[in-house]
């Protein structure tokens, strides 16, 4: 049998056996220099770093120098002063906003009212907190129910002056459309053809119920209308105002004193009624109306007003109207 050849074969040493050449004493002695300098840079700060604190000190002495400066200083105080004793005495300077007795006093004002009697039951006893310098108040939305009427038109014309949106609703039983026709191209009003005795759905921040005849001549007409629009209407808007959390105002009359026995009547006079007469549909049904409306404030914390208003005269009051004023303008009108 032939036995295998074996071959014989030469492998190269491997590199780290393999020899070096030496590298001569002068290139040896230039690297550790080298790695000497290296070192020593990098221990030694940067020529930024030694030259910041003297620059920050510099320039803190040239700031404080410019401020000391020809009273410089001085005057920086000064309009700091002038600008905290602004904003801390603006809210007392400021005029004080409008609530809504008030409002309703100065809408029926420019129909001359004569002595009015305003009851205002709120659950907040402080005084509302005003807006900081600068930012403007938010509008309100604002129902007025019998707003087409005579004292209800010039309602809405003071609320549309100062900035709110208006929702108008009436049954223009007595009211007009011709009272707030120059509203209609207002973005900011709207007229809704409803009869309060009916609930409706708002989304609103005040309510002013002055929908109801306050005419004889057009309460007598219908008086079952007139007692239900008292009662059923105030109850309709006082459950909106609760479910809403909107503020509401009635406008109620001097008829609540009905024969008053004493002459002027103050505000803790209750009155001399007759609940059965010709004209208790209007008395009892406002009397009515102020029970359920103080009821809904002491029973659902309801913000409430009360406006007991009088004899009233003015613009878009009409010629028949009934009441003393009309008729003596009419008969003059008549007998000239």
């Amino acid at each position: 049998v032939p036995r295998p050849h074996h071959t014989c074969r030469l492998l190269s040493p491997p590199p780290s056996l393999s020899p070096t050449p030496s590298a001569p004493a002068g290139e040896r002695i230039r690297r550790r220099r080298r790695r000497l300098t290296m070192k020593q840079l990098h221990r030694q700060p940067s020529l930024s770093k030694q030259h910041r604190p003297h620059h920050r000190a510099s320039l803190s002495r040239s700031l404080a120098s410019y401020l000391l400066r020809e009273h410089r200083l001085l005057f920086v105080l000064l309009g700091f002063l002038l600008a905290s004793s602004f904003f801390l005495l603006y809210p007392a300077l400021a005029p004080h906003p409008i609530s809504l007795s008030s409002s309703a006093y100065a809408a029926t004002t420019t129909s001359a009212i004569r002595n009015p009697r305003v009851f205002s039951f709120s659950t907040a006893n402080a005084s509302p907190r005003r807006l900081p310098v600068g930012v403007r108040k938010k509008p309100l939305r604002v129902v007025v129910t019998g707003g087409a009427g005579f004292v209800g038109s010039h309602l809405v014309d003071k609320v549309l002056a100062r900035g709110d949106s208006v929702i108008v609703v009436d049954n223009f039983f007595t009211g007009r459309k011709e009272n707030v026709a120059h509203h209609l191209a207002n973005p900011r009003f709207e007229l809704i053809r409803h009869d309060v005795v009916e609930p409706i759905l708002l989304e609103v921040d005040q309510i002013y119920h002055l929908a109801c005849p306050a005419s004889p001549v057009h309460y007598k007409f219908n008086p079952i209308k007139t007692i239900k629009t008292n009662v059923m209407g105030t109850l309709n808007m006082l459950g909106l105002a609760k479910r809403v959390g909107a503020r509401f105002l009635l406008t109620s009359t001097s008829e609540v004193y009905g024969d008053p026995l004493e002459h002027p009547q103050k505000e803790s006079y209750w009155g001399h009624v007759n609940p059965i007469g010709v004209r208790s549909c209007y008395d009892e049904g406002k009397r009515t109306a102020e029970t359920l409306t103080m009821d809904y404030h002491r029973g659902a914390g309801v913000e409430v007003r009360i406006a007991r208003i009088f004899n009233t005269y003015g613009p878009r009051m009409c010629l028949d109207d009934g009441r003393v004023v009309s008729n003596f303008v009419a008969q003059v009108c008549l007998n000239s």
